[in-house]
């Protein structure tokens, strides 16, 4: 099980979740109380490495994300607002060899079908341009009810038969991040709030814990 700690601001907390075995570590550059600076996230992929190192926006200008890879050289993006698959064609012929990843919100209000039709065409579309979305995140919408894991993992299950890798993201902690991965159709997981002490600030202890239980360990 993959796991991503996201949201973090300091080099200590990037160093200990390296440490505790992340695969990869989200740097914020959008509007957020875990918003780092480019200056910021170049000093703190050093200390993840490169190929840890996701940078997130939220619908930013192109000009904005492509300069903001090249200063910091994070091998990851993603992409966690209204982005359309021209944003992230862009980006990709700008960065070469850049890995993309595209969190997508699923809403409470919408069944497994519908979620899945427009996660479906939104792939399909990028598959016809020629972008290559490594990972789907799905997500649980800011601000509304959440949908349950059950239809996360069957939203993870129908995405499975495609491409890119799935991961789960949405109010997961060290205490029901086990449960959530035996649901099946996961392939990673994703976690900022859970596991911190204040926002932009983790909890040593809940990182090395949810690392542990999303392995099953």
């Amino acid at each position: 099980m993959e796991v991503k700690i996201c949201g973090l601001t300091t080099a200590e907390d990037v160093r200990f979740a390296v440490e505790c075995g992340a695969d990869c570590i989200g740097l914020i550059l959008a509007a957020s109380p875990r918003r780092v600076t480019v200056a910021a996230a170049r000093e703190l992929v050093g200390v993840a490495g490169a190929e840890r190192a996701v940078l997130l926006f939220r619908n930013a200008p192109v000009d904005e994300v492509v300069v903001a890879l090249a200063e910091t050289r994070a091998r990851w993006v993603q992409f966690h607002g209204s982005e359309p698959v021209s944003v992230l064609a862009a980006v990709a012929a700008a960065q070469p060899g850049v890995r993309l990843i595209r969190a997508w919100e699923v809403s409470a209000n919408e069944g497994v079908a519908e979620t899945d039709a427009g996660l479906r065409a939104y792939l399909d579309e990028a598959r016809s341009a020629n972008v290559a979305i490594e990972v789907v995140i799905v997500d649980v919408q800011k601000g509304g009810v959440h949908p349950g894991y059950p239809l996360l993992a069957e939203v993870a299950r129908r995405v499975a038969v495609r491409p890119p890798r799935v991961w789960c993201a949405g109010g997961l902690t060290p205490e029901n991040v086990s449960a959530v991965a035996k649901l099946g159709g996961f392939d990673g997981v994703d976690v900022a709030s859970g596991v911190e002490a204040a926002p932009g600030r983790k909890d040593a202890a809940r990182v090395a814990a949810f690392v542990r239980a999303a392995r099953g360990r």
